[in-house]
């Protein structure tokens, strides 16, 4: 089944022009021919089940048949990951696009070593991710923040995750509105940061273990654990 993430408004009987990039991923990359089916979304009203059509030689439309799912919202779940290789980067925005989080906040800490980040980049890979999981919405991925201006832009009642290499889990098992996780760069958060971090009110600190964690597998294994914990 093939799946495409659109901006534009659905309802059954709309035609959809296909720009350039999204006729060419059809066509040519998938292989699809006039009247092929192509389930669409927006993150808004559901998916919707449409069929490829062939205005001219290098242009194409999709008419938009019938709903096939109600939208679903996905519940509030924040990774801040802190910024990374872009391979590595790459991998935690698809890998936390399938399990589930809500938004996606890169941030920026005294040991970050790559502080590019391509926001657009980053907008496709998690939407080419949420076609790919059969999501119906796809994560909002913010503009990269500082640390230390990281909780000004959180939801107020947000709890924080913080997942330290050496200290101990001291999380109350209590219900939460919103899970905020923070994950370090490599080499981790400085000592001044964690001091910062400690002082904010509803942070709790988590601890993944005996072994250290690369950060990109720190994301992905509190996400897959928030998620069994949830599901």
């Amino acid at each position: 089944m093939i799946r495409l993430f659109i901006e534009e408004e659905l309802k059954e009987g709309r035609v959809i022009s296909l720009d350039e990039k999204k006729a060419h991923y059809l066509i040519h990359v998938m292989r699809c021919n006039e009247g092929d089916e192509v389930f669409l979304f927006n993150g808004k009203e559901g998916e919707f089940k449409s069929k490829i059509k062939q205005e001219s030689k290098k242009k194409f439309s999709l008419q938009v048949i019938e709903k096939t799912k109600e939208f679903l919202e996905t519940p509030p779940c924040i990774l801040c990951p802190a910024i990374i290789k872009k391979e590595n980067m790459d991998f935690v925005l698809q890998k936390a696009t399938e399990l589930g989080v809500s938004e996606i906040y890169p941030v920026i800490t005294e040991r970050t070593v790559v502080r590019n980040f391509n926001l657009e980049r980053a907008k496709a890979i998690v939407a080419e991710a949420a076609e790919q999981s059969e999501r119906l919405d796809c994560p909002v991925v913010h503009n990269p923040v500082l640390l230390m201006d990281l909780f000004q832009q959180i939801p107020a009642q947000s709890t924080v995750f913080f997942l330290s290499e050496r200290g101990q889990t001291n999380y109350k098992k209590v219900d939460v509105l919103t899970p905020v996780f923070l994950v370090g760069p490599e080499g981790g958060f400085t000592l001044k940061e964690v001091q910062y971090i400690e002082k904010h009110k509803n942070t709790a600190t988590l601890h993944l273990g005996a072994t250290i964690l690369r950060a990109e597998t720190a994301s992905i294994a509190i996400l897959a654990c928030w998620k069994y914990r949830v599901f």
